[in-house]
């Protein structure tokens, strides 16, 4: 479970993305454009949303101005007064509109990818250095400017934490915006650089969780911490689905505690998914838990042992090997201690090995996904459980 209470001295912020969109379900290109509407999926989603959250105390709710947001936070603040006794404030902030892709708003994923294909693989392997053209009206004059909307975004990410953090000491805060916007505010709360804006998954509903320590409020620092990213259990989503298609490489990531491994819990929740691999640190408490988690009687499961003092510089290897290339899905599990896969992920989003940012929990799953068409894995969920 997670936890219900804002932490001692601290900030808690749960993001929630807005539910599925007619744009989303077509898969059109949305930006800041104001056209898109929730389907009917994603008011399902909103209502699953504004239950889960209902169980958690909050203080106050910000929402992009953007309707399908503001769609999403009304339904989630009329179900929460219908299960509490409490209202929290709701606060529209412009700083929480979705990255301001002009060109693009209204086209198909398809259409850019294959006739703006130089464009889209700026946009995909470098999105900071990502420039679109913007047009502004100066009189009766219409004047062309090259902007880098990544840069932007996360300007106005910075802005927002300079703006409302002070303000809400030892409280729960909702932000309710969209997709883009809440991986630049986690990146720019954790000092994660831009170029690392596509590393995070958001999913429709997808809730992530952040603490601030209130003694650092007005900047990131060492003591903000992620808690959790993309949780999709409430919108009976076991793991978060793959945005890329079924194409390429998915890890599911397990650190393990040996004192209490939860074994029955993990088993439960991971019933449903075949592996094909297993890749786990040759310690005896690791492979005892392997034993019990990967046992398979119709589809044997190869488990390849790494050194526990090497783990973190030959799983990479490892999985090059498994040859991410692929025209279907290949799903494995990697099983280490705590700290091992805490390295793991601090390296993929280019933070310093030691760093405590990433609050991973033991018996805990976080996966990676690498899709077939990129180099780079994307972060599809951390710290998600039953």
């Amino acid at each position: 479970m997670y936890n219900n209470e804002t932490l001692a001295n601290s900030t808690r912020i749960i993001f929630l993305r807005h539910g599925q969109s007619t744009y989303n379900e077509q898969k059109l290109y949305q930006g800041c454009c104001d056209e898109s509407l929730l389907n009917q999926k994603g008011r399902i989603q909103a209502d699953r949303s504004g239950k889960f959250l209902s169980n958690i105390p909050i203080d106050a709710i910000y929402v992009s101005p953007l309707q399908r947001t503001q769609e999403t936070a009304q339904q989630i603040l009329k179900i929460i007064n219908t299960t509490t006794n409490y209202t929290p404030k709701l606060k529209l902030d412009q700083n929480l509109k979705e990255i301001d892709l002009p060109g693009w708003q209204g086209l198909s994923f398809k259409y850019v990818r294959e006739n703006l294909a130089e464009d889209y693989r700026v946009w995909e392997e470098k999105p900071h250095e990502f420039i679109m053209e913007t047009v502004t009206l100066s009189g009766s004059i219409l004047a062309k400017t090259p902007t880098k909307p990544v840069l932007e975004l996360y300007k106005k990410a910075e802005q927002f934490w300079q703006n409302i953090l002070p303000n809400h000491p030892n409280e729960t805060i909702l932000i309710v915006s969209h997709g883009g916007t809440i991986r630049a505010l986690i990146g720019t709360a954790l000092g994660i650089n831009s170029s690392q804006f596509h590393t995070f998954q958001q999913s429709n509903c997808g809730i992530s969780i952040l603490n601030f320590q209130n003694s650092k409020l007005a900047k990131k620092t060492e003591s903000t911490k992620l808690e959790a990213v993309n949780i999709t259990q409430h919108l009976d989503e076991i793991l978060p689905k793959l945005k890329n298609g079924k194409h390429g490489l998915r890890l599911l990531l397990l650190p393990v505690n040996p004192e209490k491994n939860h074994l029955e819990e993990i088993s439960n929740f991971l019933k449903d998914v075949e592996f094909n691999f297993c890749i786990s640190s040759d310690t005896n408490e690791v492979q005892k838990i392997t034993k019990v988690l990967i046992k398979s009687d119709t589809n044997p499961v190869v488990n390849l042992q790494l050194s526990h003092q090497d783990f973190s510089s030959l799983w990479h290897q490892t999985i090059s090997n498994q040859n991410p290339n692929i025209a279907t899905l290949s799903t494995g599990i990697v099983i280490a201690d705590t700290k091992t896969i805490q390295s793991v992920l601090n390296q993929i989003l280019q933070l310093e090995t030691n760093s405590q940012q990433l609050d991973i929990q033991p018996n805990k799953i976080s996966i990676l996904f690498y899709p077939k068409s990129h180099n780079q894995p994307i972060i599809q969920a951390i710290n998600i459980c039953k």
